[in-house]
């Protein structure tokens, strides 16, 4: 997937705050940022486009970010879902504010006035979201994942752990899969926002949000040999014929998605792994084939090499 990164590691001390703020406000607009120490602010930025979204992962020390007056910078017109998934912050807009331990999220408006204060070494992922994306929601003030019912406890958490995945494969995700991932990431707030407020489901556009749980359904069983469009046709409660018309208008058939996601994590396998230790068969194994011989043959067949002349290529 296509990333900057941005960092302040190895600069002199009076210039890592000047360059961090320079980073922020070229992905978030004007803001005020302060340091809670005087040692070193080894601070690290990582933006990767994945379809309509940004996905920021923000590693900093204790530091405050502010912003103290609504902003109209169309550069910037999008909202903010933040995640935090190491250390703690306090997040406050209009009269509201949440604390967020690891796992919290927030979604809010950065065009109002808003702080962020984290007393300690933080990681953040920071997704915006164009704003027409949800214009089918009235998301006004700040939105946080508090919950008072079990069901909307257990969406939230879904939430969140597909957020905190995503946060640790962005760097290694290929391309092809950005407007996959950003249309499950929308599907799935939608439902969380729309579960918030107890509305009717209707009023979420139900295409979306299948598709967005067809597709966190894989990811969760794609190193099960048994997933197959029946089995989802039948956990899903509907038809197969309903699932390949969900998908219709994409480059692949919903079969095929499913082992184009199992090639790739193979192949992102072979690429990383130890090749002194490595095992295909093992490696495909654990992803869902059954077969070596048809791994190596899918395998050759998508990448235009065989397995194990993709891991020579890379040892040499």
């Amino acid at each position: 997937m296509k990333c900057a990164t941005h960092d302040t590691l190895g600069l002199p001390l009076r210039q890592q705050v000047r360059h961090w703020q320079d980073a922020t406000d070229h992905y978030f607009g004007p803001l005020q940022a302060q340091a809670f120490c005087d040692g070193p602010f080894d601070a690290r930025l990582t933006a990767c486009e994945a379809g309509s979204l940004r996905l920021l992962t923000i590693d900093a020390p204790a530091h405050r970010v502010l912003r103290d007056h609504a902003a109209s910078d169309p550069r910037h017109d999008s909202f903010k879902l933040l995640l935090q998934i190491q250390g703690v912050s306090e997040i406050r807009q209009r009269d509201a504010s949440f604390s967020l331990q690891p796992g919290d999220w927030s979604l809010y408006d950065p065009r109002e006035p808003y702080t962020i204060t984290s007393p300690e070494p933080i990681r953040h992922l920071v997704v915006q979201i164009p704003r027409e994306k949800l214009g089918h929601l009235p998301v006004g003030s700040l939105h946080t994942c508090e919950a008072d019912a079990p069901e909307l406890l257990a969406l939230y958490e879904v939430l969140s752990s597909f957020l905190g995945a995503l946060a640790a494969q962005l760097r290694t995700l290929p391309d092809a899969v950005g407007a996959p991932l950003s249309e499950t990431t929308l599907g799935l707030l939608a439902q969380a926002l729309q579960a918030q407020r107890g509305e009717a489901p209707e009023r979420v556009p139900l295409p979306e949000v299948m598709r967005a749980r067809v597709r966190q359904y894989i990811h969760a069983h794609l190193t099960d040999p048994d997933l197959t469009v029946e089995r989802i046709a039948h956990d899903m409660r509907c038809s197969k014929r309903y699932l390949h018309s969900l998908f219709q208008g994409e480059a692949h058939t919903l079969d095929r998605q499913i082992w184009l996601a199992r090639l790739e994590r193979c192949r992102q396998g072979l690429a990383t792994g130890d090749a002194s230790t490595i095992s295909i068969s093992a490696l495909a194994y654990r992803w869902g084939f059954n077969s070596n011989a048809h791994f190596s043959r899918m395998f050759k067949r998508e990448f235009d090499t065989t397995p194990s002349e993709f891991l020579k290529r890379r040892v040499h």
